[in-house]
């Protein structure tokens, strides 16, 4: 496959690559000790395969054939933030709803790029990750300046925005 080619949005990044899956469509386990999901955590679900990215902090673009679709930013490295224990893989815990008195709940934000990728995936689209690498404290400013300049992506819509009332 072609490298994709740098436009605006992408200046300055370096394109790590496909997003490739090992499965699409997963649904995740029947929920324990009567815990209820999160709006974001009944799936589907994929497995993805993430391009080599570095073991630094930094902000990244989902980009779906050719348009940016997301654009999110880590304090911890690219690497994790994107493999598998981030958007990678989606395990039960991400899945599960934070609840009064407990220090625990899943992973919106991972449960919702993932769905969203799964989506794009099965349809046969082209997802590419690109990012830029940053300091620990500025990435948040970083995705910021990024959103000012070219909008905020589809898939960075703020989650009310998604749910059936």
């Amino acid at each position: 496959m072609a490298p994709e080619p740098q436009t605006a949005e992408t200046s300055g990044f370096t394109c790590a690559g496909p997003v490739t899956y090992r499965a699409i469509n997963v649904l995740p386990p029947p929920t324990t000790d009567g815990r209820r999901r999160h709006p974001f955590g009944d799936g589907p679900f994929a497995r993805l395969v993430m391009p080599p990215l570095p073991e630094a902090p930094g902000i990244y673009l989902w980009q779906q054939d050719g348009r940016i679709v997301y654009v999110g930013q880590t304090h911890t490295t690219l690497s994790k933030r994107l493999g598998a224990t981030g958007y990678s893989l989606i395990t039960p815990y991400n899945t599960l709803a934070r609840e009064p008195g407990r220090t625990n709940g899943g992973q919106q934000t991972n449960c919702h790029v993932n769905a969203l990728a799964n989506l794009a995936l099965a349809a046969g689209r082209r997802l590419t990750i690109w990012y830029r690498i940053t300091r620990a404290d500025d990435a948040r400013s970083e995705e910021a300046r990024w959103m000012a300049a070219y909008g905020r992506p589809d898939w960075n819509r703020r989650y009310e925005q998604y749910l059936v009332s």
